[in-house]
């Protein structure tokens, strides 16, 4: 999303008294925009990458915006912890102020301590709000937002459909606060980030995944454990936790599970063949194999997405078994190292097939082929790190009887050894459609690729591409800025350099005079992943 600056900011929206929807990318603002932003006619209000707002954002929304239904803010921390101290104690403006707010989604970055955000200023949360997002939240602010007593409960208990929080730890108490509460969740979206190892006695067991059956209405249902801290996982739950929770959320259309090391394939068997009605599968563990999904025929027709994460145990069979699933949409397997050229060629004929993500692949140019020839409406494929493609496989890809050519959207070709100035010559003459594409690590890679790639024109005259990451592509001469000023890489918005190709001396044109020409473009030298996603940096003519 393009990041205004405040004086563009207010151009566009000092006149406009009838907006109802406005999303923002607001790292570039500070509270000279507030007052364009808090209008009283906005329904819908999303601020994102924020980092140089003040307390006076809350403020004015609160008091303006008081028809506001969905509310949604990404906070950085800034230079200045004091500031950001304050706007971490102002949110329960927003509340106060919007009678009717419906969706209330806070995060603040990075995540800090337990408790670090005043969540608990929202008590009591107004019976208005149905869906409601909080990160960082700790255990203890949880159970004063949602009392387990009769007695003592909230408003929203009987209205709040969809909760997802970030929290420092997920136990069975957590859970059966939360199951004992709010009796008509639709959605429950849990992941927790512990600083320490957990206390045995301390942790989510077979006994919370027992009690989510208490949520006759769920439907979606994530639980998840990061390692951003330590490498700790959910080592009390096992194949009958994940039993009782198949036998008790019969009624789930979504399951994400994460950080669960004891689960085995009869459990997440259990899920596929008890959930009727299962729509979205994802598992991220090194203890799933091809058992798992070898009888799908009950469950493969309404499945349309499947995400099987650095499953190092499964094999082609995986995805030969789940070409059974024909309305199949979405399709990760990344980081399942063993999936090889067999798999896709299963893969390559589901008609419905939007999305493909084989990171880490064993897979060659004959997979690629198949791929190229295949029947998959593919709009996002993912190769990265699949160290067997050459120059040859994305020619078969892209030049095949197949339509992939006409409807691939983003492409991430990242870390292939092998990739050089022809495939990117190929991308630019065949893709009709790329928006995004993916080079980083591609050692091979120069100057001249970029000229091909910035001056490509399709049929309506422009260049399709609004992001492209180039980060660590080693090759590239000290000048390669020059080929992204005008009229080169019309439309492009996100450009990722990594932080050692800034740093070289000697770069013209600079990225401060790239950005004076081209006020629309993002640069980021940081190494993020694509359009840096949830991060949020500062500008990076400041650094």
């Amino acid at each position: 999303m393009f990041p205004p600056t405040n004086p563009i900011l207010n151009r566009i929206l000092a006149s406009n008294g009838a907006l109802r929807s406005l999303a923002v990318n607001c790292s570039l603002l500070d509270d000279s925009a507030v007052a364009a932003i808090a209008k009283g006619s906005l329904r819908e209000l999303s601020l994102l990458k924020c980092s140089s707002f003040s307390s006076y954002l809350f403020v004015a929304v609160g008091e303006r915006c008081k028809n506001l239904r969905s509310f949604v803010l990404e906070m950085a921390a800034s230079d200045d912890d004091e500031h950001f101290g304050i706007c971490r104690k102002s949110i329960a403006h927003i509340v106060r102020g919007c009678g009717y707010l419906e969706n209330l989604s806070l995060k603040f970055f990075p995540l800090l301590g337990p408790g670090s955000v005043d969540f608990e200023s929202l008590v009591p949360i107004p019976s208005t709000i149905k869906v409601l997002l909080l990160q960082p939240v700790s255990n203890w602010q949880v159970k004063r937002l949602f009392p387990i007593s009769t007695s003592l409960n909230t408003p929203v208990s009987n209205t709040l459909e969809s909760l997802s929080l970030v929290l420092d730890i997920i136990t069975d108490e957590l859970v059966a606060f939360i199951t004992g509460s709010l009796h008509n969740l639709v959605e429950l979206c849990l992941e927790d980030n512990p600083i320490n190892e957990p206390d045995l006695h301390n942790d989510l067991t077979n006994i919370g995944l027992q009690a989510l059956g208490l949520c006759h209405n769920l439907t979606h249902l994530s639980l998840t454990r990061g390692k951003q801290n330590c490498s700790s996982t959910f080592r009390r739950v096992t194949d009958f936790g994940i039993l009782m929770l198949a036998e008790g959320c019969k009624q789930l259309k979504t399951i994400r599970l994460a950080g669960f090391s004891k689960v085995r394939d009869a459990g997440y068997a259990a899920l596929l063949q008890s959930c009727k009605d299962l729509k979205k599968f994802e598992v991220s563990t090194g203890c799933l194999s091809d058992l798992t999904c070898l009888d799908l025929d009950e469950a493969a027709p309404k499945i349309t997405e499947v995400r099987l994460l650095c499953c190092c145990l499964l094999t082609s069979e995986t995805a030969i078994s789940l070409s059974s699933c024909t309305n199949l949409e979405v399709l990760d397997l990344s980081g399942c190292r063993s999936i090889a050229d067999s798999g896709l060629v299963s893969i390559s004929q589901l008609s419905k097939l939007t999305l493909l993500d084989l990171a880490g692949a064993d897979i060659t140019d004959a997979g690629l082929s198949a791929l190229g020839n295949g029947r998959c409406p593919m709009s996002s494929l993912c190769l990265r790190g699949c160290k067997r493609i050459s120059n040859n496989g994305i020619a078969s890809l892209l030049c095949g009887s197949g339509t992939i050519n006409k409807t691939l959207v983003s492409l991430d070709i990242g870390n292939i050894p092998r990739i050089s100035n022809r495939s990117v010559t190929l991308i630019a003459k065949n893709c009709e459609q790329i928006s995004t594409l993916c080079l980083r690590n591609c050692l091979l890679i120069n100057d001249s690729s970029l000229e091909t790639l910035g001056s490509m024109r399709h049929n309506s005259g422009k260049s399709s591409l609004k992001m492209l990451d180039l980060s660590y592509c080693s090759r590239l001469s000290r000048s390669f800025l020059g080929l992204f000023e005008p009229p080169f890489f019309r439309g492009l918005r996100w450009l990722g350099v990594g932080k050692n190709m800034l740093e070289r001396r000697g770069c013209s044109p600079t990225v401060a005079e790239l950005l004076e020409r081209k006020p629309g473009l993002t640069v980021c030298g940081n190494a993020c992943e694509m359009g840096c996603r949830n991060q949020c940096h500062p500008d990076i003519r400041s650094q």
